[in-house]
């Protein structure tokens, strides 16, 4: 594929994505999943032009604006192509040469506007701070407000960067070194995580379909800020689990890991087709004790029924919906379109699952709530405000969960877990651990 057809096809799956309500790696994949004969190395370009403009949007739209370029698609991927790329207007007048598989031509106006943004860096003094951390006004200000003025920048732009990608060992197939050498002999180079037992992060990219680990199930896709909140559920063999907000499984794969097929797993959505993604992935992770259960009123009941006896669950894990602000490098299109009416509507939603998961706890056993965001309001608010309304549940320090795993103590964790990209090189996690004293 010539230039001028990957800066159109860039342009055309970016207005896919903008368009979509889907997440923007499920369009992505669509998009070039239906178009077969677009070959690796053009689709690796067009993928990475695509995702680095929405990183790059708030910054991108404010440049548009200054130079005139106007909005719109080809003026972000035409913007991005001269700031990010080094692309001058001259090589886009080129490429945009109005053929059957190029950007139309370049209208005197649009080389103009090119022209200016020449030589200029992405980033400009005169950008509020909130288009520099490409983020929404109202969001940077709680941004500012938790994390201080200085601190507030270095927060969101961390979130700006790729992410790792993380596997982690099935400790029902094999060791973490096992894993480590079988992905070797598929040319995949695995290193041992800093803080996860069980963890690998990848050097690199590769196609995990061809690697023989991961298609045995000896490994599974997870961030290992992900896999310290399945720690943390100090999980032994012989216990009932309820993951509470199980989603495709991802975690509820850890915890099955972690009973050993000995002792009773429960995996409940809200959405059961979530439920019907996990059931491959367990199956093929050797996961032989989980049910799944529709989060319902009824099949609460039950579950709160059993919490008000002594057969309820020794651990309720509440990974609850959030703003999801800690994935955002995975995610970039996710911060365009979070809104603070959606936000307001997330801590609703905290407040209610956590309800919902302490009543189905039994005495002695533990409330774990975790999230994937690094705001206050979704996190340590919400636990303190379910503790001033449960005098019968008392905080576990996660220190004391860590330490007694034999893991090394370190800055993030203390009364509870907190982990940030920018901070931790991980994807961004809060983890609290209640126990029901009575």
């Amino acid at each position: 594929m010539r230039p001028s057809g990957r800066i159109q096809t860039s342009i055309e799956l970016l207005t896919e994505v903008m368009d979509s309500s889907l997440p923007m790696d499920r369009v992505v994949n669509n998009y070039l999943r239906a178009r077969r004969f677009i070959g690796s190395k053009d689709r690796k370009d067009i993928s990475a032009r695509v995702y680095g403009v929405i990183r790059s949007k708030c910054r991108l739209d404010w440049w548009t604006i200054k130079s005139g370029l106007g909005d719109g698609c080809r003026s972000l991927v035409l913007s991005y192509a001269t700031l990010v790329e080094g692309l001058k207007a001259s090589e886009l007048d080129e490429i945009c040469n109005g053929g059957e598989y190029s950007p139309r031509a370049l209208s005197e106006f649009e080389n103009e506007a090119l022209a200016t943004l020449q030589g200029q860096e992405l980033n400009h003094p005169d950008m509020p701070a909130a288009v520099q951390g490409e983020l929404p006004d109202w969001l940077y200000a709680l941004f500012e407000k938790q994390f201080g003025i200085e601190s507030a920048k270095t927060e969101a732009a961390g979130l700006q960067h790729q992410a790792s990608l993380d596997l982690r060992a099935n400790l029902l197939k094999g060791e973490r070194d096992q894993a480590i050498a079988l992905l070797g002999k598929d040319n995949v180079e695995g290193v041992v995580t800093e803080f996860s037992p069980w963890g690998i992060r990848v050097q690199g990219r590769t196609a995990l379909g061809n690697c023989k680990a991961f298609r045995d199930g000896l490994v599974e896709v997870q961030d290992e800020g992900s896999q310290l909140i399945a720690l943390l559920c100090d999980v032994t063999p012989g216990q009932s689990v309820l993951d509470l907000c199980a989603g495709a499984g991802g975690k509820s794969l850890a915890l099955g890991a972690l009973l050993k097929n000995d002792g009773e797993l429960v995996a409940m959505d809200i959405d059961p087709r979530r439920l019907q993604r996990a059931e491959p992935r367990v199956e093929k992770a050797g996961i032989e004790n989980i049910r799944y259960a529709t989060l319902n009123k009824d099949n609460l009941k039950k579950m709160s029924a059993k919490g008000a006896s002594d057969k309820g669950f020794d651990r309720v894990l509440v990974d609850a919906p959030c703003s999801g602000s800690g994935t955002w490098r995975r995610q970039p299109d996710a911060r365009l379109r979070i809104t603070s009416d959606k936000f307001a509507n997330y801590k609703e939603m905290q407040t209610k699952v956590l309800e919902q998961g302490a009543s189905c706890v039994k005495v002695g056993g533990r409330l774990i709530y975790a999230t994937c965001s690094l705001l206050d309001e979704e996190n340590t608010d919400q636990i303190d405000s379910f503790l001033a309304k449960h005098p019968n549940y008392q905080r576990v320090p996660v220190s004391k969960i860590w330490e007694a795993q034999g893991m090394v103590p370190c800055a993030f964790i203390d009364e509870t877990m907190k982990v940030s990209p920018a901070q931790h090189s991980l994807d961004g996690f809060f983890c609290a651990v209640l126990e029901r004293q009575s």
